[in-house]
């Protein structure tokens, strides 16, 4: 097992990804996850706030791919689909992924993917998944364009076991993407 090797979770964070940046700088390594349970500075792709309440999944896995460090956009749709797979099996929702990092369900946004190269070589892939937030509750600009899971099905999730489903399906698709790549 790479992902997963090491998991951090807090209660509040400004982003799973930078906090994943600073434990990097402090030794920590690939198959990291940085879980939180709210973000008060999350980020989309071009630096554009992501809205991170409560009831959602945010995280920051790190991998250090040891062939072609470079291609972001390989990484990005990996952690598209595994996260888009085990969303769909854990709902049986229409998951589709809008290129290059957007998960959507009807048109909706669902969940975004921010893939992040560092100098030193690790790749921090941070994903945000609406799972049962309010969206009545969100700010306006947002709604009519954003959706969760809960809004989809009618009813709540087990944030545990949607993550924990994701966290598999990334470790199938980190391996298959590395062998594909030697």
């Amino acid at each position: 097992m790479i992902i997963g090797k090491r998991i951090i979770r807090r209660q509040k964070v400004d982003s799973t990804n930078l906090l994943a940046r600073q434990l990097i700088a402090e030794g920590a390594g690939e198959g990291l996850v940085v879980v939180a349970a709210e973000q008060f500075a999350g980020r989309g792709q071009r630096q554009n706030q992501w809205f991170s309440p409560r009831g959602n999944i945010y995280c920051s896995i790190v991998v250090k791919p040891f062939k072609n460090p470079r291609d972001l956009g390989g990484m990005t749709l990996m952690a598209a689909q595994a996260a888009s797979r085990a969303i769909v099996q854990q709902t049986a929702l229409p998951v589709e992924i809008k290129w290059p990092n957007d998960l959507m369900i009807r048109g909706k946004k669902l969940g975004g993917i921010l893939t992040e190269r560092l100098a030193s070589g690790e790749i921090i892939v941070g994903l945000g998944i609406n799972v049962n937030a309010k969206i009545n509750n969100y700010p306006q600009a947002l709604k009519g364009q954003t959706t969760s899971l809960s809004q989809e099905a009618g009813k709540t999730f087990r944030l545990h076991a949607i993550l924990k489903k994701i966290l598999a399906e990334l470790e199938i698709g980190y391996l298959a993407y590395l062998a594909k790549v030697c």
